[in-house]
């Protein structure tokens, strides 16, 4: 399985190009390193198509800027109407038989759908008949009857159907001549061998597929016209954005594949754009002619002015937010299309319209699995209800205490005052741990390494791991030494302050698949190591030699471990399983369930601190299928009852640790 992350943030990088109007992006992006940035100074900067049919193809982690008065436009007359067809079948997973073949010398009259519906079945010997029309929908010519051999239909147009008998009435192909596909900047080509991650575009710019000048993909066709931007205008293209992987196996009907490989695409945030674009559509979420995987996808507080669809969840995608987006469409705003599931439809806002339409549609073409209903909530036409008015998005809930955060999926760590302000955030890839240092630095683990940042984020101590590997967790140690969890070998390491190894133990997992082996784990004032064994399903107690000294089984992918000072383990059990306290015997002591928190279930418990109270915060992780559906952050008493919650799906997306800071 292959992804690629989209992320928004700031970074430090290496090096930065700044591209003049007129200098070729793409020779730039190439002989650039991972890590280096790409600036877009104002003016105007017109190129053709490059690799794989994009203005900037990217295939390493870099950051892009469109400067503001930057605009990336694809040249004048680049992509011209071409003589090859293509039949889109997808549209209807009812056919008995597919067997539709194209020919003929098209005369480049004009952009065509072609419409062709199998109208009657034969009998006594009698061939099935079709309906056609040269247009989207039009089916005036009936009752031809399916011969066998090529057929012509018009416009030097010709079709063959494999077999005389034995379709369906109302199986629907439709045949497109068109333009190629243009992308403006593209990630990965879709089946490239080696996961594209940490890429990061920002900027207020514009991006300008230029279709006044260049004929587009029609809308039916695989390949269409995108941007993928962030903090970017996007204007004059068929889709704005579009995401989705892609699957190597046969397809058959319904969505369903044979054996192959499945490309995924995972992780990806698109915020705070704008798509002006009167002649299209918005983001196309997912892709039925593909049918890889997309996951945790979040679309939020985006403006949307589109002629069609504006944003369409579609085939394959799991786990996504569609949160607080004002939209202004001449058709749907939010049209769940195909099987989608665990998605989250919240505070959008529809405008312009005096029709009373509603802001979310769902349904499937023939044959194809519906989508499971979103999570909706305060989602209304501005003109929907002449009594309340226009609507402003949640307020989010602040925790009412100052705290360290470490967002895993939105890539960053913050902290966050009593009354919900970001006082100081820093880019993070998957950060774990985090922690605020006496001398006001804060250290945190990301997935390549471990590193301390001084308010100013500059980088005053940093350990960086081997690129096979995944840190899981870090923390500092009286000696100056920092912990750092490290997957794959399945070590704790004790790191210097020269950033090299000081010590190694070696931890007895059984659990191989590197992703899986640990989380949180902590080193006791006394030299003990507690570790959180994930897929071992068990706590595990080291020496300060590395020692086996005791195994605790759990019901749970166990995530952290806090040693209590009455000697008992505090553990937060990941995926369903709440948390547990447990005695030196093993005896459960106290525990809270996935649902016994009302109103708030317990997804993932990541993270879990006991407070001097006697109060006990939960992390509750919002991935997997989940994100903006709950509470972030839970404080309960000893009774299980809320005391305070942290709700942000505006800034944050999946909470995984924190410190408590007053």
């Amino acid at each position: 399985m292959r992804f690629f992350a989209l992320l928004l943030a700031s970074s430090l990088f290496a090096t930065e190009y700044k591209i003049k109007p007129g200098e070729d992006p793409q020779a730039v992006l190439d002989n650039a390193a991972p890590g280096d940035k790409l600036t877009f100074l104002p003016g105007l900067h017109q190129h053709g198509l490059t690799k794989h049919r994009a203005i900037l193809y990217v295939d390493k982690s870099v950051e892009i800027e469109l400067m503001a008065g930057a605009t990336l436009k694809l040249a004048d007359d680049f992509c011209k109407l071409e003589k090859s067809g293509e039949i889109t079948t997808d549209q209807d997973a009812g056919k008995k038989l597919d067997d539709l073949e194209i020919g003929g010398d098209y005369d480049l009259s004009g952009v065509r759908e072609f419409t062709i519906i199998t109208d009657s079945e034969g009998k006594d010997g009698k061939p099935d008949t079709f309906a056609w029309g040269d247009k989207f929908g039009d089916t005036s010519h009936k009752r031809t009857p399916i011969t066998g051999d090529w057929q012509e239909l018009s416009r030097g147009v010709k079709v063959k159907f494999g077999s005389k008998t034995g379709h369906n009435v109302r199986s629907v192909w439709y045949v497109s001549y068109d333009g190629p596909e243009a992308y403006g900047i593209r990630i990965g080509h879709g089946r490239q061998p080696e996961a594209i991650s940490g890429v990061r575009i920002t900027g207020k710019g514009t991006i300008d597929m230029n279709a006044s000048h260049n004929l587009q993909p029609g809308f039916l066709v695989k390949n269409i016209n995108a941007c993928v931007l962030i903090h970017i205008t996007m204007t004059d293209t068929n889709r704005s954005v579009m995401a989705y992987g892609e699957h190597t196996g046969k397809f058959l009907p319904g969505g369903k594949v044979g054996p192959g490989e499945s490309f995924d695409a995972e992780n990806i945030t698109v915020q705070f754009t704008r798509t002006i674009n009167p002649n299209g559509s918005g983001y196309l979420l997912g892709h039925p002619s593909f049918r890889g995987n997309l996951r945790n996808f979040r679309c939020n507080f985006n403006y949307m002015e589109t002629k069609t669809t504006s944003i369409e969840p579609n085939f394959n995608l799991d786990g996504y937010e569609v949160i607080g987006n004002v939209i202004k469409s001449d058709g749907e705003a939010i049209h769940c299309w195909r099987h989608s599931q665990n998605g989250v439809i919240a505070d959008n806002l529809r405008v312009g319209d005096n029709t009373f339409k509603p802001v979310i549609l769902s349904g499937a073409p023939k044959g194809w699995e519906p989508p499971m209903p979103p999570d909706a909530k305060n989602n209304l036409n501005a003109m929907g209800s002449r009594v309340s008015g226009p609507i402003k998005s949640l307020d989010p809930k602040p925790f009412g205490r100052r705290l360290l955060v470490s967002d895993y999926v939105g890539g960053k760590v913050a902290i966050v005052s009593a009354d919900g302000r970001i006082e100081w955030s820093t880019p993070a890839e998957h950060p774990q741990d985090s922690w605020l240092l006496p001398n006001g630095n804060v250290l945190f683990s990301h997935v390549h390494g471990a590193k301390e940042v001084k308010p100013d984020k500059s980088i005053t101590w940093e350990y960086v791991a081997d690129a096979k590997v995944e840190i899981q967790g870090c923390q500092p140690l009286a000696d100056g030494r920092v912990l750092v969890v490290e997957c794959g070998p399945g070590r704790l390491l004790e790191i210097g302050r020269d950033g090299k190894i000081a010590k190694e133990i070696k931890v007895p997992l059984t659990t191989t698949k590197t992703h899986e082996q640990m989380r949180g784990c902590r080193k006791t004032a006394d030299g003990r190591y507690l570790v959180s064994a994930k897929g071992d399903r068990a706590v595990l107690e080291l020496s300060a030699d590395g020692k086996l000294l005791r195994t605790q089984p759990v019901e749970g992918d166990v995530h952290d471990v806090r040693e209590l000072a009455n000697g008992n383990w505090l553990i937060a059990l990941g995926e369903g399983a709440g948390v547990v306290e447990i005695d030196r015997s093993g005896k459960t002591v106290w525990n809270v369930g996935r649902n016994e928190i009302k109103d708030n279930p317990l997804f993932l418990s990541s993270s879990v601190e006991r407070l001097a109270n006697g109060n006990t915060i939960l992390m509750n992780w919002l991935g997997h299928g989940h994100l903006g559906a709950t509470a972030q952050i839970f404080e309960i008493d000893a009774q299980k009852q809320l005391v305070r919650q942290f709700t942000d799906h505006r800034q944050f997306t999946s909470i995984n640790h924190i410190q408590v800071l007053e």
